[in-house]
């Protein structure tokens, strides 16, 4: 039995395993937490099938503990040396892999039930046993308390055959609900999205190459929808500085905002977030437009100094797309793709970073398209390039339709499927590709320059 019953724990796989951290410990005195301590028990996948009295007898060996907001209850890789059971209060657990923080599953304590109707209100339960390593950071989101089962507690309840054969029956059934589904999740929200640890060298690296990409591409793209073809490399000597800066600048303020706000120590946090996943894109806009205007002096002949700033209302709403594209979205489709359809890091990368790019290049077209028309003849005005954008996709709508429903047709085509969108998308998706992937590539590389992860 007791040979199974280490089996068992092992294949659940319950990753919560540390180290309290916390004061304000009182010892089980009352029926009251008696009552609630047996609950919380039978709500655990290790203790589910045991009987009352089981529960009961391992309730009165407990701890009650109390919690504050902000507290630090376990750090990963700190050895597990008590179980713990939420009963008032949330608790988020976060793993740190490959230098960058990830949400386990979600928030444990006061939370909807799941499909099975119980809560999450367990952690370390099944590795306790041996004091294991903390899997995960584990901190206190709110005020509450919680039981604690220490090992050298459980030890002892496990030499009871009674109580040893009903936990295995827990554990059995735990096996079976789990088969053939991966328990533990890693799914952060996308504005909560932690950056990695980015390597100044690195990125100037992967922005050098990608700033040749880049310049071909919007070299076609301008001609398709100016209809006049210019240099595919203008201006190398301004373009590959800037695109170094400005793909540095994005990689680099997420850094540092991520170091500097704590978006749970506000009012309105999600408010926060949002606000910072802007900011890169807002502050790179001027580079931006410096990159822009090195590609159209073919149709605008005013000085470089003047022309970048054609455009830039637009412009800034395509760089915040696209920053939350290359930071948080490309993070977000990475780490949901299953391990089980690609197990390679940096396929993963890649992957992630392409999904992201075609939803980036989609939802920026329309803002590229029309600072880009505003950049190459800045004597017309914003509606007046879009009705452009219209009249072009007319020729696309049957003539036999009414003039007014052929021209309603034709502007849902221009924002929906507007002008050289495949072209755009193909260029973001090479971009994402390209930095991503050779960032992710020279993380490890010995080289000097980095900044440090925010961690």
């Amino acid at each position: 039995v007791h040979s199974l019953t280490h089996k068992l724990v092992s294949l659940c796989g319950e990753s919560a395993r540390g180290l309290l951290r916390s004061g304000g410990t009182m010892t089980i005195s009352n029926q009251k937490d008696i009552d609630e301590c047996t609950n919380l028990l039978k709500q655990s996948s290790m203790f589910h099938a045991c009987s009352q009295p089981t529960l009961v007898k391992i309730a009165k060996d407990m701890e009650k503990i109390k919690f504050e907001p902000g507290e630090i209850l376990l750090e990963q890789g700190w050895p597990q040396t008590k179980a713990f059971f939420i009963a008032d209060g949330q608790i988020r657990r976060e793993r740190v892999v490959n230098d960058q923080t990830h949400q386990v599953v979600d928030t444990f304590g006061n939370t909807e039930p799941d499909k099975f109707g119980n809560r999450k209100i367990a952690i370390g339960a099944l590795h306790v046993i041996h004091s294991e390593p903390a899997f995960a950071n584990a901190k206190a989101m709110s005020k509450g308390h919680m039981y604690t089962l220490p090992s050298q507690v459980i030890r002892s309840h496990l030499g009871d055959p009674k109580t040893s054969e009903e936990v295995v029956q827990s554990l059995a059934v735990e096996v079976r609900r789990q088969a053939n589904q991966v328990r533990w999740l890693m799914r952060t929200p996308l504005l909560e999205q932690r950056p990695k640890k980015t390597n100044v060298i690195a990125v100037t690296i992967a922005a050098s190459i990608e700033s040749f990409y880049r310049s071909s591409l919007n070299a076609a793209m301008n001609a398709r929808l100016s209809g006049q073809w210019g240099k595919l490399f203008p201006n190398m000597h301004i373009q590959l500085p800037a695109r170094v800066l400005y793909i540095n600048g994005f990689k680099g303020l997420r850094q540092f905002l991520d170091a500097s706000v704590k978006p749970d120590e506000y009012s309105s946090p999600n408010l926060v977030r949002l606000g910072l996943s802007f900011t890169p894109g807002i502050l790179m806009t001027p580079l931006s437009s410096v990159l822009e205007a090195s590609n159209a002096g073919h149709m605008n002949p005013e000085p470089i100094a003047k022309r970048w700033m054609r455009g830039n209302v637009w412009r800034m709403v395509r760089e915040i797309i696209f920053g939350i594209g290359l930071n948080q979205m490309s993070d977000y489709w990475e780490e949901r793709i299953p391990h089980s359809v690609i197990e390679s890091e940096a396929l993963r990368n890649a992957a992630g970073s392409m999904i992201a790019g075609v939803c980036s290049g989609y939802l920026s077209h329309i803002p590229h398209n029309l600072s880009t028309l505003k950049l190459m003849t800045p004597s017309k005005t914003y509606g007046q390039h879009l009705g452009s954008l219209v009249q072009q996709s007319e020729a696309r709508v049957p003539t036999s339709l009414p003039p007014a429903t052929r021209r309603a047709v034709a502007t849902v085509i221009a924002i929906l499927f507007p002008r050289a969108v495949m072209i755009r998308t193909v260029q973001i998706v090479g971009s994402f590709t390209i930095l991503n992937g050779t960032i992710n590539g020279l993380k490890y590389a010995e080289l000097p320059t980095s900044i440090p992860t925010a961690f």
